[in-house]
């Protein structure tokens, strides 16, 4: 099996080769222009032939009486300037028979200290070059473990690289994205968990809840008043029992049919008109909202309405909240960027203190009474519709709903893989 190599390796090798090869080429061939210059000039050889013909000229125009003085005297100067030459010429001809003898060995110094210099910076640049890779690959096998990516930035690099940077970045979104599927995903587990034995406790209740209602109805028409007054009574336990499981029953499920055009003013208005009539305290406002009209189930949105205004007129009167110094609950509409957004504020006793996290999960609740599950499917259905909902206590005392709903429901499908749910808490 081949072993693959690192990328310190290649690289290590890849700088070293190319600052080597390169180095002993040119001194190959500076070598050999060298000998080659040496060779061709040659030695003193020449230059002692024209001066022995030079001297014999000079002695011949020494013997003869007829000689011009002025001749004679510029051949004695070139008798000088010939044996300077003669002197210089075997003085080259001895450093360059010494140089051809030196020249292999100092080219093999000066290659050994190229090598040398090429082994460093293949070195130090191939480990500065190969850390941060090698950290990426560290990060991608933190990421397929789900184990969190250390923190860090640019900041604490000695020397970043603008391209390591931008993987680094990319690497922690893709991990803030994968932390969010995860979380969903085990979320959606629970809650398909909690949908399926909903619909069974759902289908367990409603199955004797039929022949208790005749028997208490019937027990309510009797003539003795206490008789009446106790199946009253049972008639209205088993109508919260009737509520109870056709809760149970819609919990999990989800939206029938394709989506049609909703307007939110009309339905939200609808709701809060049947929920407050005869309770003051109510205050509705619709502001900005030039296009009221998005793509939703709208009986399902009105369930996410209703279920948000009781939790939060149960919440204002829990509190005592006097109506006389303004208003318990706040429903506010207004238009947003791409949709719409319903925030209903209440003067209540506010979020559980420490369980911000835990509200929206099917398994808590602070009420006495209900079945725990009106929250989470608040936010299951916002969520189904393209939706964030989140929440948060208000300054002064009570909460705070926000839900924020898209006008095109197959746009904000396709991207709800990048969306995440801003579910700071919630009070159901």
């Amino acid at each position: 099996m081949r072993l693959a190599k690192t990328l310190r390796a290649r690289l290590f090798w890849a700088l070293l080769l190319a600052a080597v090869i390169p180095s002993g080429l040119l001194l190959l061939g500076g070598s050999f222009l060298v000998r080659e210059a040496v060779v061709a000039t040659g030695t003193a050889g020449p230059w002692g032939t024209v001066a022995e013909s030079g001297r014999e000229l000079l002695s011949t125009l020494e013997e003869d009486p007829d000689t011009d003085p002025a001749v004679l005297e510029l051949a004695r100067e070139h008798r000088g300037q010939l044996s300077e030459s003669v002197r210089l010429s075997r003085l080259y001809g001895y450093l360059g028979e010494r140089a051809l003898t030196l020249l292999p060995l100092v080219s093999g110094l000066l290659l050994l200290l190229a090598a040398a210099l090429a082994l460093l910076a293949a070195t130090l640049v191939s480990r500065s070059l190969a850390a941060p890779v090698g950290e990426l690959v560290h990060w991608t096998e933190r990421l397929g473990r789900g184990t969190p990516l250390p923190a860090g930035g640019a900041e604490d690099a000695p020397h970043p690289i603008r391209e390591i940077e931008t993987l680094r970045e990319a690497l922690r979104t893709l991990e803030s994205r994968l932390t969010e599927a995860r979380r969903r995903e085990r979320r959606q587990a629970r809650l398909q968990s909690w949908s399926g034995m909903a619909r069974r406790m759902a289908h367990e209740l409603k199955n004797p809840l039929m022949p208790m209602q005749m028997a208490a109805r019937t027990v309510a028409r009797s003539g003795d008043p206490s008789v009446a007054e106790a199946g009253q009574v049972l008639v209205e336990e088993i109508r919260r029992l009737d509520d109870m499981a056709r809760t149970l029953s819609h919990f999990g499920r989800t939206p029938d049919g394709p989506p049609s055009p909703v307007d939110m003013e009309e339905l939200v208005q609808g709701v809060v008109d049947r929920m407050s009539s005869g309770t003051p305290g109510v205050d509705l406002s619709v502001t900005d909202l030039e296009d009221p009209m998005i793509q939703g189930h709208p009986v399902i949105l009105e369930r996410v309405v209703r279920n948000l205004l009781a939790n939060a007129m149960e919440a204002a009167q829990e509190a005592g909240f006097d109506p006389a110094t303004g208003p318990a609950v706040e429903v506010r509409l207004r238009g947003a960027t791409s949709g719409v957004e319903l925030r209903i504020l209440d003067r209540g006793p506010g979020l559980p203190e420490g369980e911000a996290e835990r509200i929206w999960e099917p398994d808590f609740t602070t009420k006495r009474k209900g079945t725990g599950l009106g929250l989470p499917m608040v936010r299951q259905v916002v969520e189904a519709h393209g939706g964030v909902v989140s929440a948060a206590n208000r300054a002064g005392g009570g909460a705070e709903f926000l839900v924020r709903l898209p006008r095109d429901l197959q746009t904000a499908r396709e991207d709800s893989g990048d969306a995440g749910v801003d579910s700071t808490g919630g009070r159901q």
